[in-house]
């Protein structure tokens, strides 16, 4: 059999992940942080090194601020519940998956501003295009890497330099 629908679940994984996954169930498969038994200690170690070697690999100075959540819909929902207020503007393509879209449309009947940019023919988002809709109140940018529906892949250098220079908070939908 070819399993060909990676993208929406999480089979098949590499025989080492199997084997993690059961020494952390025998070894110290309790609730990190919640207590102060041995097996909790060592899950809460295990989640800080975990911690600790993403920061090293994204080149993050602090590995405190590394929130680990249930998904990429549930981090995407804090992230923007958590930058934008009434009042503020969020930018982001039409090529957006509904994961970033709907909690997005919720907030702008909250009074957040939301500008979508369409992407060109081709189904990539150009930084031209995003760059006219930049505005003084404009907080966020939010930019699928590449598209769950057509496979484009994005520029996000230019796009990323491009939020970088207009002080916005850029967010890429990296998702699988």
């Amino acid at each position: 059999m070819i399993y060909l629908d990676n993208a929406a679940t999480s089979w098949p994984k590499p025989e080492s992940v199997y084997d993690a996954m059961v020494k952390c169930i025998k070894e110290y498969g309790a609730n990190p942080g919640r207590s102060g038994h041995r097996m909790a200690v060592k899950a809460s170690e295990k989640v800080f090194e975990c911690r600790e070697n993403l920061a090293r690999l994204f080149g993050i100075a602090e590995p405190l601020r590394i929130v680990f959540t249930i998904n990429a819909t549930e981090a995407i929902n804090l992230a923007v519940k958590g930058l934008l207020t009434p009042g503020s503007h969020v930018i982001i393509s039409s090529m957006e998956h509904n994961s970033v879209v709907r909690p997005l449309k919720k907030l702008e009947a909250l009074g957040v501003e939301l500008s979508i940019v369409k992407a060109n023919p081709d189904g990539k988002v150009c930084a031209e295009n995003i760059e006219g809709e930049i505005k003084g109140n404009t907080k966020l940018l939010i930019v699928t890497h590449a598209s769950n529906v057509t496979g484009t892949v994005n520029n996000l250098k230019t796009i990323g330099s491009l939020a970088k220079k207009s002080k916005i908070v850029f967010m890429v939908d990296a998702a699988p």
